[in-house]
C-alpha cells in the first residue's frame, strides 16, 4: 500500500485554519472534506494550536512549578486536573520532565531568571504561531485582491476597445 502526500495550497490552508479557529476539527474536516488529522496538521504548520481556554497561563505555570517540589498525585489532587494534562502543560511550557533524571535540588541553585526566561520564550513561540497564521491570512487576502484587480483591469481594457 503506497501513500501519496497531499499538498494543499496556501489559500486552502488559510481557509481551513481560519474556519478551524472558530470550529472543531471534526466540523472543519466535514466542511472541507478532508481527514481530521489533516486539519490539525495544517493548523500546526502555520503555527496555530488550540489550547484549553478553561485555565489561564498563570495557573498552568503555578501547577507546573508546584509539581517541581511535589509528586504527580499530590499535584493532580490539589489542582483538580488530570496527570496527562499536567505533563502536557509541562512539555508545552518548557518545563523539564522530572522522570528524565535531573536533580530537582540543584535547580534551586541556578538563577531565578531561568524560569522566567523559559516562560517568556514559550510566550514568544506562541505569539510567533499566531503571527504566522495572520500572515497566511494576509497572503490569502492579497491573492484575492490581486485576482480581482486583474479582472477589473481586463474589464476596463475591454470597455475601452
Amino acid at each position: 500500500m503506497t501513500r501519496t502526500k497531499t499538498n494543499y495550497s496556501p489559500e486552502f490552508t488559510a481557509q481551513v485554519v481560519g474556519f478551524y479557529k472558530s470550529n472543531s476539527a471534526a466540523k472543519t474536516a466535514r466542511e472541507f472534506s478532508i481527514p481530521n488529522h489533516h486539519v490539525m496538521t495544517l493548523a500546526k504548520r502555520v503555527g496555530f494550536q488550540k489550547t484549553c481556554a478553561q485555565y489561564p497561563l498563570s495557573f498552568k505555570h503555578e501547577v507546573c512549578q508546584y509539581y517541581d517540589n511535589h509528586t504527580g498525585d499530590e499535584t493532580v489532587a490539589k489542582f483538580g486536573i488530570t496527570a496527562p494534562t499536567l505533563f502536557d502543560w509541562r512539555k508545552t511550557l518548557g518545563y523539564r520532565n522530572k522522570s528524565r533524571g535531573y536533580n530537582l535540588y540543584t535547580e534551586g541553585l541556578q538563577p531565578g531568571m531561568q524560569k522566567r526566561e523559559r516562560m517568556n520564550f514559550m510566550k514568544t513561540r506562541s505569539e510567533n504561531g499566531d503571527l504566522k497564521a495572520e500572515l497566511l491570512e494576509v497572503k490569502l487576502q492579497h491573492a484575492v485582491l490581486q485576482r480581482e484587480f486583474t479582472q477589473l483591469k481586463e474589464t476596463i481594457l475591454e470597455a475601452l476597445q
